[in-house]
């Protein structure tokens, strides 16, 4: 009756997390005491690249997580047997490597005893193209039999983990993402995808969908994939996808007479469990050709315009008059004036003529 208690309190503290009425630091506390010395992590392995990370711990020193994902995953004596194992069914270590061997290893001397651990217990919530997520509880009881009631505890709880990874990932920021470039590099003619874990379209605006109809640069592929014309830009894409990625947030490259610029959207570590990398693909068409290569959307960040301001900015830069700029955001010649008058006063300028200088300045 005591494991049936302990597996009711840790569900609710599951379904605690997707209501926003608890945590998955919370729901690893719990977790935690139902063993000896418990430890508990959230994690991912990748079998095919010898690559890992535990993004979600308790009780674990941080500079020791962070050598597991630098080096000590890629030696874990315990992901082979757990990439093929039955998803949703936990285990014992001893039923993935035997404990004679494990105490021989590097992983075991050098790692896992600093952190507190002699054995686990574990779980595969998720699998997909070679990685699996996995919840594991590290303890001081070396005695498999003593430990294999946690181990079906986290059997109770796999349908119900697997079912708040899905929330998770169903509640991403890419919506507000799509919303911004909607409004902003739309309105500018810069077209934008947010391309999400193992290089899935979440979203593409409709100027960048209009890059991918001219099918010189890009397409997307029948599984939903973003795929370039260069092998340099897919190369940027699958690298910044990499969960290990550690090079710069933002890169940029022209494929036929395509600005790509890639952006890689900052997260903290809980989301990037769920979610995996998110990079955001910006599509400049004739980047190299028009305005002399001034950067619209940079001169936009720096001087804080709204999207407004800046469809108006770009109306300016191509030489439309108000009028002109009016018809085709179908608003009134007052409120693009209100829109003018409002960029004017951002750049410090005193007027159409004052701006396209300053402008001039800036590409010369």
């Amino acid at each position: 009756m005591r494991h049936v208690a302990v597996e009711d309190k840790l569900i609710d503290a599951i379904y605690a997390t997707i209501f926003g009425e608890g945590s998955w630091q919370d729901f690893l506390d719990r977790l935690s005491l139902n063993l000896p010395d418990g430890k508990s992590a959230l994690f991912y392995h990748d079998i095919t690249k010898g690559k890992g990370a535990w993004d979600l711990t308790r009780g674990m020193d941080h500079s020791l997580v962070a050598q597991y994902g630098n080096y000590y995953c890629s030696l874990n004596p315990w992901m082979p047997a757990a990439a093929v194992r039955k998803v949703g069914v936990g285990v014992v270590a001893e039923q993935m490597y035997r404990r004679d061997k494990l105490v021989k290893t590097e992983f075991y001397n050098d790692f896992l005893k600093k952190v507190g651990g002699e054995s686990a217990v574990g779980v595969t919530i998720v699998r997909e193209e070679g990685r699996s997520f996995l919840l594991s509880t590290l303890t001081s009881s070396t005695d498999p039999e003593a430990n294999r009631p946690a181990a079906e505890v986290l059997t109770k709880l796999a349908p119900h983990l697997r079912r708040a990874f899905r929330h998770f990932r169903g509640t991403t920021g890419a919506k507000s993402i799509s919303d911004i470039g909607a409004t902003l590099f739309d309105a500018v003619n810069i077209g934008m995808a947010v391309i999400g874990d193992r290089g899935l379209v979440k979203s593409v605006s409709t100027e960048a969908m209009r890059v991918v109809d001219a099918g010189k640069c890009a397409r997307i592929n029948m599984l939903g994939k973003l795929k370039f014309c260069t092998e340099e830009a897919d190369d940027i894409l699958t690298q910044m996808l990499d969960r290990s990625y550690e090079g710069p947030r933002s890169v940029s490259c022209v494929v036929d007479t395509v600005k790509l610029t890639f952006i890689q959207v900052m997260k903290d570590r809980l989301s990037f469990y769920f979610e995996g990398p998110t990079i955001v693909v910006l599509m400049e068409r004739g980047a190299g050709r028009q305005n002399g290569g001034f950067d619209i959307v940079h001169f936009s960040n720096v001087h804080k315009l709204t999207a407004a301001e800046t469809r108006a900015f770009a109306g300016i830069m191509a030489g439309k008059n108000v009028d002109e700029i009016a018809r085709e955001a179908d608003l009134s010649r007052e409120t693009i004036r209100s829109q003018l008058k409002g960029l004017y006063a951002k750049t410090g300028t005193g007027g159409q003529i004052d701006l396209l200088r300053m402008v001039g300045k800036i590409i010369h």
